[in-house]
């Protein structure tokens, strides 16, 4: 009698399947690596693992690192930001969960002693190509209301560089238009001014008549603002496009150093705190791949 092998489980996640030929090796690689040193069965590992995965890499633009997602730190905002709908109950089987997979997965990060992790490769911009096609996936959106919604997405995103926290927060009253120009007024966190750029203030203003003063620009009607609304969003899109929100942030910082704004000008607008940030977006410049070096009186003063 030969043994009996048991087949592979063949996990078919439908929430992210759009995304699963991006993530999908780097979670069943996780799931199977730690089904084989526990004991668990791997259906059972899967649902926390492809919700924290695809919230990390999509709402958080955590690269698909172990190192850098199977953190203890990551989980609990993963558990306190993102499941504010489930139960308790819910929310304690997933920490257990992913708790078991950080202890097989990232051992050191389990003690406090553990060595700093070296800076990962930035996020890539959107190529002008990739733009044209977000913004025809946005006005080919199945009702006026997706349509509306996608085009807030984009214009918050890569007209305003906005963090998926921050355009989540954003209302209608929070646009300010008496110069003739769309500034963007971030109150949280980061609090600052931004300029809109010219080329998304026609899409933009297109879609304000249908929306009251105190709406959220962006999916008007909820209630609150929560990370996990982007992505809930993105996953009934049902599209093979890249869309995220940190990828339209470094596309719009790359224009802007691109275009000549001062440093100095970014930093404010952005909400960025030092230099380093823009430096990591050198590696993207065309021909030499170097951004003019910025002046050292005002790299000491910031």
């Amino acid at each position: 009698m030969t043994d009996y092998q048991k087949p592979p489980y063949d996990y078919r996640p439908i929430n992210a399947l759009p995304y699963w030929d991006v993530i999908g090796e780097f979670i069943t690689s996780a799931v199977t690596e730690t089904a084989a040193a526990t004991g668990r069965e791997e259906r059972s590992l899967y649902p926390a693992a492809v919700a924290f995965v695809l919230w990390c890499w999509q709402s958080r633009g955590t690269p698909l690192e172990r190192k850098r997602i199977f953190r203890r730190a990551t989980v609990e905002e993963f558990i306190h930001l993102a499941m504010t709908r489930y139960t308790k109950g819910s929310r304690a089987t997933h920490r257990a969960t992913l708790w078991l997979m950080i202890e097989n997965l990232n051992p050191a990060d389990m003690n406090r002693s553990r060595r700093p992790i070296s800076r990962s490769t930035p996020t890539k911009p959107y190529s002008t190509s990739e733009v044209a096609a977000l913004y025809s996936w946005a006005t080919s959106q199945g009702t006026e209301h997706r349509r509306r919604d996608a085009i807030a997405l984009l214009a918050l995103g890569l007209g305003a560089g906005l963090a998926s926290r921050e355009l989540l927060g954003v209302r209608v009253r929070d646009l300010d238009t008496r110069t003739g120009r769309i500034q963007v007024i971030v109150w949280e966190g980061r609090p600052r001014v931004v300029p809109l750029r010219p080329d998304w203030e026609r899409p933009l203003r297109r879609i304000l008549d249908d929306l009251q003063p105190e709406d959220w620009l962006f999916r008007p009607g909820r209630l609150s603002a929560t990370s996990g609304q982007v992505t809930d969003f993105l996953l009934r899109a049902r599209t093979d496009l890249d869309v995220r929100p940190s990828r339209m942030r470094a596309t719009w910082l790359l224009d802007h150093l691109l275009s000549g704004t001062p440093p100095q000008e970014l930093l404010r607008i952005s909400g960025l705190k030092n230099l380093a940030a823009l430096d990591k977006l050198a590696i993207f410049t065309p021909r030499t791949g170097v951004i003019p070096p910025f002046p050292e009186s005002l790299t000491k003063k910031l």
